[in-house]
């Protein structure tokens, strides 16, 4: 059972951050390493969902919302490996 809760409150942080342009003028690699750090320590600690973290953020940080790849070319939030696996569980 994920932490919903505190998945959404984590993508409001980020919204948060956002809406503010914390992001804006910093590396996008900065960016990727920060928020990987933050779904890390949410994901391993406190049983969070990483796509509910970002969702709404894969494709600024260019991010996998599964597997955390750094990818410019998502295709809604899933990397291509990604999304391969999710066509063949289809």
């Amino acid at each position: 059972m994920s932490n919903h809760s505190g998945s959404y409150m984590l993508n409001q942080v980020i919204e948060i951050l956002d809406r503010h342009e914390m992001f804006s003028g910093i590396e996008t690699t900065t960016a990727q390493t920060a928020i990987k750090e933050i779904i890390e320590m949410a994901t391993n600690k406190y049983d969070c969902n990483q796509g509910e973290i970002l969702e709404g953020y894969a494709q600024q940080f260019n991010l996998c919302y599964s597997c955390l790849a750094d990818d410019a070319n998502l295709d809604d939030g899933l990397c291509a490996t990604c999304l391969r696996g999710w066509d063949e569980t289809d």
